[in-house]
């Protein structure tokens, strides 16, 4: 893989989910080595020492084969996409019985 490809990650923002149904954020601050990124969480008050990710962790899956990491452009639309997440589901009536006429 070229460093091109790598590189397109660098600045992006995540979120990453967790077993037991959490979830963290943050966002993708560089490359450090070939297939490995520095990344920072947040709500870590200190800048360093960053994290070190793989690709191979950055694509890891649940057994369902659902995606652990989410990647965003911009801090507004992952803010949207958990705004989403967080919202509660909206009940909705269905009536089981056939109405007469």
């Amino acid at each position: 893989m070229s460093s091109k490809i790598f590189e397109t990650l660098t600045g992006m923002y995540f979120t990453v989910d967790a077993a037991d149904g959490s979830y963290s954020t943050g966002q993708v601050i560089r490359l450090a080595a070939e297939g490995l990124y520095f990344v920072r969480f947040d709500g870590n008050e200190v800048t360093l020492p960053l994290e070190l990710v793989t690709v191979g962790e950055m694509l890891d899956t649940t057994g369902e084969e659902y995606k652990l990491w989410r990647f965003f452009d911009t801090i507004e639309e992952r803010d949207t996409w958990i705004e989403w997440l967080d919202a509660p589901s909206k009940p909705r009536v269905i009536s089981l019985v056939k109405p007469t006429k």
